[in-house]
């Protein structure tokens, strides 16, 4: 079987974006439920939909941005008060070329 190229989101960096560089947490997946996210040295956190303003993920950039409800961020300090997260993917598969042809 042939591998094929994939968005994988899970392990994404996320940080402030109004104070970057530290990293507050890290991508896992989504659910039908919520975000799952990874806060560094510590456990996994369920962010329920009804907290997520703008979930955006960037295909061109690589990136992914989550913007969170102000009363959900005041009542985490694990966010220490971010209310927009922000983070870059790295592409795992490297492709050279495809199979099909390119339409300009």
């Amino acid at each position: 079987m042939n591998a094929r190229p994939r968005i994988d989101l899970d392990g994404v960096s996320l940080v402030d974006e109004a104070r970057p560089p530290m990293v507050l947490a890290i991508f896992r997946y989504r659910t039908a439920d919520g975000l799952a996210l990874l806060i560094p040295e510590s456990a996994e956190v369920l962010v329920p939909w009804e907290h997520v303003v703008e979930a955006k993920l960037d295909l061109a950039a690589g990136s992914v941005r989550i913007a969170l409800r102000p009363e959900y961020v005041d009542r985490q300090s694990w966010l220490r008060g971010a209310r927009s997260l922000t983070g870059t993917w790295t592409d795992r598969f490297v492709m050279s070329g495809t199979p099909f042809p390119r339409r300009d």
